[in-house]
């Protein structure tokens, strides 16, 4: 039994580390992004509960719904780096302060997500209150500035504070895309 548990980690482990190198620019890409993450550019840090969590950023792109002409952006922390993520849908893609809450509709209101194990989804939070403000958001030079900070809450009803929040020059890919 424990052969076959350690053969599946294995297994997983495997297919993730390939998923990585999947070769071309996409590769060279994902590779810019961790090394230029020790020098200050496309950095996502925040604390959980105090804990200091520091990654880089895996996606940060503007995208439309297909029902609706606004661009939003989504802001994607690198689970590759750190188990630990935080996904966000900003319902605008500007300079400005969004608002998180947790009367909001998803394709409507800015909403999010807070991980502690990318690997086990099931123990995901959702933000029910807080903010995300972008400061600069540069189309020519690809790069976002930000801060946040909110709350998240669990299925059972725990909670955890999200504080301290930046995005440093993070990378945000070029276009719009639809979804």
């Amino acid at each position: 039994m424990k052969k076959i548990f350690l053969f599946c980690i294995i297994a997983v482990l495997t297919l993730s580390c390939n998923n990585n190198k999947t070769g071309g620019s996409e590769s060279s890409d994902k590779k810019a992004g961790a090394e230029s993450s020790s020098t200050g550019e496309n950095v996502i840090s925040f604390k959980i509960n105090g804990d200091e969590i520091k990654t880089s950023g895996l996606n940060i792109r503007r995208f439309t719904w297909s029902n609706q002409s606004a661009v939003w952006m989504n802001i994607t922390s690198g689970m590759h780096q750190d188990k630990r993520t935080i996904n966000v849908n900003l319902n605008g893609a500007k300079p400005g302060t969004y608002i998180f809450d947790d009367k909001g509709v998803i394709m409507e209101n800015s909403h999010g997500s807070y991980n502690p194990d990318f690997n086990d989804p099931s123990g995901s939070y959702s933000f029910v209150s807080g903010s995300f403000v972008i400061k600069d958001v540069d189309t020519v030079l690809h790069i976002v500035n930000g801060t946040f900070s909110g709350t998240v809450k669990n299925t059972k009803g725990e909670t955890l504070n999200i504080t301290d929040g930046k995005i440093i020059k993070g990378e945000l890919k070029p276009g719009i895309i639809s979804l």
